[in-house]
């Protein structure tokens, strides 16, 4: 399983330091990172706030609950 982890800055506190969100969006195991660019650039470009860092996180399975 895939997942695009956005990281926004969403403002700024009393000393001028970056206020962060983080948003996770689950994507197809087929997903590379030429699409995360493309995503990123979309919606960078119709948000009103700007994506800090983005990732691309896969997590696998190891067993069950061990």
């Amino acid at each position: 399983m895939k997942r695009l982890v956005l990281r926004w800055v969403v403002g700024f506190d009393e000393n001028n330091e970056p206020i962060y969100r983080r948003q996770n969006i689950t994507v197809s195991d087929a997903f590379s990172p030429e699409n995360a660019q493309t995503v990123v650039s979309i919606l960078d470009k119709y948000s009103k706030y700007m994506c800090e860092s983005a990732q691309i996180v896969t997590t696998e399975s190891v067993g069950d609950g061990l």
